[in-house]
């Protein structure tokens, strides 16, 4: 929407700074002073342009870097034309400080004191367009088409520069001519758009966006008489013929023009709640709840708000009320309140409990506020109850554990639909609905005997260890190193949950929680100050896709898990992999209930050279259920054998490592067959470079201090001359 008086303003400024540099050559900041030169602008060009910083820094320190030590000329046009990049913007983009703040740090620079005129100020203060973070973030394009536009116009002869300000559509081709960034991309549009409108306003249409210019056209296209292919001629053309049929000035961002062309917010998905109302301040509500057809929450200190709240209103409430209270139970307050006042949606079904008893209902309106029951039965939403209640000792497991959740409101939506088929509403429930419901059996397939061939691997052993996981949901697969123990967890995982839905992760010794889950990260904004964002880690990303597909087996594969402090990487998840349908609270997420769901499978991987499976501290162990992978044991041993006889190659690599792995006498340090299942070993060159580059190399780690020469005992040629043979 657009405050088309404000946009009237800005525009009339816009063209006396642009028509004055243009025509004249003369700034606007600074009268009487020539700023819009050739030599200012290449010179711009030059420092700013053809300089281009691709660091991290804040837009203005980068600036000053490139430009601050220019000719006060140069200097002075830029501030002016960040004017025209910055005055457009609403508070709501930037603020009116921050305008000045960029502007004046600019002017600062020059060798004599200058400042944005008072009546340009005023123009620039509150503008008219929110332009958005693409906006912000792509300054530096938008500034750098400023120049090269800059720098074409006022290389024109004087008679084509007036043409270019009197005809909007010369101008426009002319500056479509440099929109073209270093790189061949075009990330300025929308300063494109915009300074097309500044200009010629009854020409172009205060749109940035391309896309939505686009969608205009096409929403009106009935009131083209000959629609011309060229967005912004179809646009005016529309235009004017709205503008004669409804007597004047009219924004497409207002009603009812914008609904006929901005699509519909995507459908929100039904959702499933939990409210206890058997204990809301000492009474019990749920009878009223039921008798009068409504659900309601009290936080009776706090203000009242409106349905629709936005999460910093709520935020702000909370604060005002509890201003004693912990953060922490601040932000768990605003949370739950948050969601009752908008995250409910009519349509919605909602649950509650009194005792053993357990209702069902649907949500039937937006929250409102009636206290005639006292501040706390007021905030309140209208239900359409089922009159008969359910033992919760009948439902699934999964649903009685959510159930449990101490929280004033839960989200029950992944068991929801089992609710409401016991209650029987299933007439009330979504696909959607349906799609999430946890409390349906886990499809976990089979494993076949082409599964078990191509991995050359007994298909019962295999099966076994499917079937161990699918028991247990948290593996570990260890032993000494090339005995392929993350191949098998992957095609293992790909094989029981498809290869969309297995992921791998590596841990390391630096590797923590906030890595793993779920932590802060910083970012940094366009006015320089630090933010941080909640970022989720690869274990809630794959319970986040989990719980999309109940039915479905998810897989974790994490490779060299010993490598981490196991008990900082997985937190409170300890606790989890051994409770799967309790819900706890994240330490970053303390409003937002966290569980892992049934479908999420974990696979780690463990090296035994270092005797790492016997420094597993006994929670974890307890956890998991441990497969080895040995080279003397199935289905290691003979591996290799039979990868070389399905290769048609000679067995003789199997023989050497079998005579490595006799020598060595030790399980733990044993070699793995992987190191030799490549086609380098057909070659006497490909088998003396393995045998160099990865076998000794390794039996010295493993050996070091106890053999004084490895290459006497288990060098390649010791080794064929032990067995007999030579290589050709």
């Amino acid at each position: 929407m657009m405050d088309w008086e404000q946009g009237v303003i800005v525009c009339r400024a816009a063209r006396q700074v642009v028509e004055a540099g243009v025509l004249t050559g003369e700034s606007s900041f600074v009268p009487g002073r020539r700023t819009w030169t050739v030599d200012a602008a290449d010179e711009l060009f030059r420092r700013f342009v053809e300089n281009f910083d691709e660091s991290s820094d804040e837009f203005l320190v980068k600036l000053k870097r490139q430009i601050a030590e220019g000719s006060d000329e140069a200097i002075v046009l830029a501030a002016e034309l960040l004017y025209l990049n910055v005055m457009p913007l609403s508070p709501a983009t930037i603020g009116v400080n921050r305008k000045f703040e960029i502007l004046g740090s600019v002017l600062s620079w020059a060798s004599f004191e200058a400042k944005v005129p008072d009546d340009l100020a005023a123009a620039a203060s509150p503008g008219y367009m929110k332009g958005g973070q693409a906006f912000l973030n792509y300054r530096w394009a938008q500034f750098a088409f400023l120049i090269r536009l800059t720098q074409l116009l006022v290389k024109l002869p004087l008679h084509e520069r007036e043409s270019a300000l009197r005809d909007p559509w010369r101008f426009r081709d002319l500056a479509e001519s440099v929109l073209t960034d270093y790189d061949g991309k075009s990330r300025a549009r929308a300063q494109f758009h915009v300074l097309l409108f500044l200009l010629s306003p009854d020409v172009f249409a205060p749109v940035s966006v391309e896309r939505n210019k686009q969608l205009i056209r096409d929403a009106f296209a009935d009131r083209l008489a000959e629609p011309t292919g060229d967005l912004d001629r179809d646009i005016h053309a529309i235009r004017q013929q709205i503008e004669a049929e409804h007597g004047g000035r009219f924004s497409f961002y207002d009603e009812p023009w914008r609904s006929r062309w901005e699509p519909p917010p995507p459908p929100r998905s039904q959702k499933g709640w939990l409210v206890r109302g058997a204990n809301v301040d000492g009474v019990n509500a749920i009878p009223q709840w039921l008798a009068d057809g409504f659900c309601s929450v009290s936080f009776s200190e706090i203000e009242q708000l409106p349905a629709g709240a936005s999460r910093q209103q709520v935020k702000d409430a909370v604060a005002a009320a509890l201003p004693d209270a912990k953060q922490g139970k601040r932000d768990v307050t605003a949370g739950q309140l948050w969601r009752f006042l908008s995250g409910f949606q009519p349509g919605d079904l909602i649950a509650t409990v009194d005792g053993d008893a357990v209702y069902v209902g649907t949500i039937t309106s937006d929250a409102y506020f009636d206290d005639s029951a006292g501040r706390g039965l007021a905030r309140r939403r209208s239900v359409e109850w089922h009159p008969t209640a359910m033992s919760r000792q009948t439902l699934p497991e999964e649903a009685q554990a959510k159930l449990k959740t101490a929280m004033t409101i839960g989200e029950l939506t992944s068991v929801i639909a089992a609710l409401a088929t016991s209650a029987g509403l299933e007439e009330k429930l979504t696909d959607e609905v349906l799609a999430q419901d946890e409390t349906r059996g886990l499809i976990v397939p089979a494993l076949t005997q082409a599964f078990g061939d191509d991995l050359l691997m007994p298909l019962s052993w295999l099966q076994e260890t499917a079937d161990l996981l699918s028991a247990k949901r948290q593996m570990i697969l260890y032993g000494p190193p090339g005995t392929g123990k993350t191949y098998l967890a992957t095609k293992l995982g790909e094989a029981l949950a498809g290869p969309d839905r297995t992921k791998l992760v590596q841990f390391h010794p630096s590797y923590g929680y906030e890595d793993f889950i779920e932590g802060f990260r910083p970012r940094l904004g366009e006015n320089g100050t630090v933010g941080f964002d909640l970022v989720p880690g690869p274990f809630k990303n794959a319970v986040e896709a989990a719980e999309k597909e109940p039915d479905r087996p998810y897989v974790l594969v994490i490779d060299e898990i010993n490598r981490a402090n196991l008990a900082k990487v997985f937190g409170e998840l300890y606790f989890l992999l051994e409770y799967r349908n309790h819900e706890i609270t994240l330490q970053y997420s303390p409003d937002e209930p966290f569980k892992l769901p049934k479908n999420v499978f974990v696979i780690g991987t463990m090296n035994t050279i270092d005797r790492s499976v016997a420094l597993i501290d006994a929670a974890m162990r307890r956890r998991f259920v441990f497969r080895a992978l040995v080279p003397h044991r199935l289905p290691v041993d003979g591996l290799l054998r039979r990868w070389l006889e399905r290769e048609g190659l000679s067995v003789l690599p199997a023989l050497l490592l079998e005579e490595v792995n006799r020598r060595l006498n030790d399980p733990d340090r044993a070699v793995g067959p992987s190191y030799l299942m490549t086609p380098n070993v057909a070659t006497h060159r490909g088998l003396e470079l393995i045998w160099a580059a990865e076998i000794l190399p390794l039996l010295e780690d493993q050996l070091y201090g106890k053999v004084d020469d490895i290459e006497a005992e288990y060098g390649l040629p010791v080794l064929l001359a032990a067995l007999g043979h030579t290589l050709p």
